[in-house]
């Protein structure tokens, strides 16, 4: 007999056991009755011994019946206290975390007050890193990342798209007339960005102008610190506008010029099969119940 077929006889026989009935037992397990005395009989010839007295009116168990079903319940009860073990561990152990220092500092962090609230328990291992890293070298349980939806071999789940606009203060907006003169004032301005973004390259097609972000510059390991480095008047950066739009509103800063939409999205991703695991299933709902 196979595990499974053992496992699927010996639970038919703990409800058995419990209701010394058959008749009882096919209800609960939504079985004929026929069924239940197929798998007790199939058990019984694997076993060499009988588990029940079969009585006009109701069932008993045998001597050797009585033997076999206190040693599976204290199986079974060991089972479940481990299978609440692990679930209690999942719950209460640690997640790895890796997005970029954007995403962390804007919109996750923000947000972690309420989970540690919900989950006291839970400690966080969070990574900042403008580069994708490799789930397996990092131990990385859960990433958010901004880019192609799909990826191979991973859960992934759309979290939010974005859309990016070029930002400066207004203080340098006048000073270099970027809203007078327009799209032609892009040619004197201190671009500001990542050492390996494209952001202002695809902006550039998209709103067919010519411009070279070579000529005048200031690149950065992070993308956002190019968004604090216009905050401080040191030039123009390609910003996002989930994350500068409270800025725009209380006009600390301005864009001068149009923004640019973007396909590509922020995802919750976590190597495929991982995703029904405790802890990380909760985090995933978590971050559903933010977004909704």
């Amino acid at each position: 007999m196979n595990h499974q077929s053992l496992l699927r006889n010996l639970h038919t026989f703990s409800s058995a056991a419990r209701t010394l009935s058959f008749t009882e037992t096919a209800t609960e397990l939504h079985l004929t009755q026929g069924a239940v005395s197929h798998r007790i009989k199939v058990l019984e010839k694997e076993l060499g011994f009988n588990l029940f007295v079969r009585r006009t009116r109701k069932l008993a168990l045998t001597e050797e019946g009585e033997k076999f079903q206190a040693t599976l319940s204290k199986s079974l009860n060991s089972i479940f206290s481990e299978i609440d073990n692990i679930r209690t561990t999942e719950l209460s152990g640690e997640l790895t975390l890796a997005t970029s220092p954007g995403i962390a500092n804007e919109w996750l962090i923000p947000r972690l007050a309420d989970f540690k609230a919900k989950y006291p328990k839970f400690n966080l291992n969070i990574i900042t890193n403008d580069v994708e890293l490799d789930f397996d070298v990092h131990a990385i349980d859960i990433a958010i990342y901004f880019g192609d939806h799909e990826r191979p071999n991973m859960y992934s789940k759309r979290m939010f798209g974005e859309t990016y606009i070029p930002v400066c203060t207004p203080g340098y907006a006048k000073n270099h007339r970027l809203f007078e003169d327009g799209l032609a004032s892009l040619q004197r301005v201190n671009f500001l960005y990542a050492k390996k973004s494209t952001a202002w390259k695809r902006w550039a097609k998209q709103h067919k102008v010519a411009i070279d972000t070579h000529h005048q510059f200031m690149t950065l390991s992070h993308q956002d610190m190019a968004v604090t480095c216009a905050r401080n008047g040191l030039g123009v950066a390609m910003g996002r506008y989930r994350f500068v739009k409270d800025a725009l509103e209380s006009g600390e800063l301005v864009a001068p010029y149009p923004a640019m939409e973007t396909q590509r999205c922020h995802s919750i991703l976590c190597p495929q099969g991982t995703e029904n695991r405790p802890k990380v299933r909760t985090f995933l709902q978590w971050v559903e119940s933010q977004l909704a």
